[in-house]
């Protein structure tokens, strides 16, 4: 009787199997074979992902008895609005509801806020981090969707919200409230056509894209999409959401300028292509200006809102 082959491991499974010893090269090589190749699905999920991610995030193992720790100490402060979100997550995806339970994501959500609670965290920007502010709970679903166990999804999004995105989630959402901003600069600066289009409808970013920012694009369908958007953000930044928002505007330009109402356009958005959006996205990068970039990859961790408002009314 012949020995069953196990599943072919494709270039990028061998490589995170690899002892890798230059860090800095080793995520470059990884994030190049991301860019050129993508992660393969299998049944619909790439296998090994929730390695990559941690990789890529630089998330250290978790102690298993830390995270139960956290479990045991009960609810948060925050913890009736943790569960009122949590039950409105992804609802409309059926794989996402067979697949994570409620009571999962009330945990993630209610163990990272026990811990900004106790920690008294507070971000690079000397600002006081959030338990929870509405739209976290997006951010945390695809972890517990992607990763094998709770602990795992746990640390990634722990490290997503605290390291790379800190001013998303303070009390006043400032780091989200500047990348809309950021968000009008680029579009006028790409399509100044559809840009005052929209303004001469009142439609601002802060209107009709806050939700997209804030989630890093996975308030919008499909999952797997937003699974392939978040392997590029999180191997070259998550200040790249900016670009990905914009595009999704741009990726309806025409029924935009036609609409009567272009609000019920913005207000849900076509499904995701990732693939496209993220082609599109790194031609508005080559046009945007080195000073204005360099604003939008601060802008997640730091308070630019006065950077901003010069370039405004530069």
């Amino acid at each position: 009787m012949k020995e069953k082959k196990g599943r072919r491991k494709d270039s990028i499974e061998r490589f995170i199997e690899s002892n890798q010893t230059v860090v800095l090269s080793s995520l470059s090589q990884l994030r190049y074979s991301i860019l050129c190749e993508g992660l393969p699905k299998d049944n619909g999920l790439c296998p090994y992902r929730t390695y990559v991610w941690s990789i890529l995030l630089r998330v250290e193992p978790l102690d298993v008895d830390y995270y139960a720790s956290l479990v045991d100490r009960g609810p948060s402060n925050v913890f009736a609005k943790i569960q009122n979100d949590a039950f409105r997550t992804f609802q409309k995806d059926e794989e996402f509801s067979r697949k994570v339970s409620t009571s999962v994501l009330m945990r993630i959500l209610n163990s990272h806020a026990l811990e900004v609670e106790s920690l008294e965290l507070h971000n690079s920007a000397g600002a006081p981090a959030s338990p929870y502010v509405q739209g976290m709970n997006i951010l945390a679903a695809p972890f517990a969707y992607v990763c094998r166990s709770e602990v795992e999804a746990f640390a990634l999004y722990s490290q997503l919200v605290s390291r790379y995105m800190p001013l998303y989630t303070t009390p006043n959402l400032l780091g989200v409230l500047n990348g809309v901003k950021l968000v009008d600069i680029i579009l006028q600066l790409i399509d100044p056509k559809l840009y005052n289009f929209l303004k001469s409808k009142m439609l601002t970013a802060k209107i009709y894209a806050l939700p997209s920012v804030l989630t890093l694009s996975a308030c919008t369908p499909p999952l797997d999409q937003v699974l392939e958007l978040w392997d590029f953000l999180f191997s070259y930044g998550v200040h790249l959401n900016i670009f990905f928002v914009v595009a999704q505007t741009i990726l309806i330009r025409d029924e935009l300028l036609k609409s009567a109402n272009p609000m019920l356009l913005l207000r849900e958005l076509p499904r995701l292509d990732a693939r496209k959006i993220i082609k599109l996205s790194l031609t508005f990068v080559k046009q945007t200006p080195d000073q204005l970039y360099d604003i939008i990859v601060r802008h997640a961790r730091e308070n630019v809102e006065e950077e901003i408002a010069d370039w405004e009314s530069s």
